[in-house]
């Protein structure tokens, strides 16, 4: 059975991934939307969007190690 904190830890786990798969979704939208303007010539549109991507790749990095060390946190209570 689990203990309440497994259950939290759980919980917020799920929830940062789907922030991980909502970020992803993000970017794929991003590039396709960085293609289209750059196709344009549109150097103004390319340079902000460059701008989000790079700030969702960061965002992505931070979600990544933050699921990390919960799953990390999750196995300890597993040994």
């Amino acid at each position: 059975m689990k203990t309440k904190t497994e259950k939290l830890l759980g919980l917020v786990i799920r929830r940062t991934t789907w922030q991980i798969e909502s970020i992803n979704r993000s970017l794929e939208q991003e590039k396709e939307d960085l293609v289209q303007e750059a196709q344009k010539g549109n150097t103004n549109c390319v340079k902000q969007i460059c701008a989000r991507i790079e700030q969702l790749e960061r965002d992505l990095t931070i979600y990544n190690s933050y699921k990390y060390e919960l799953e990390g946190i999750m196995n300890l209570g597993n040994e």
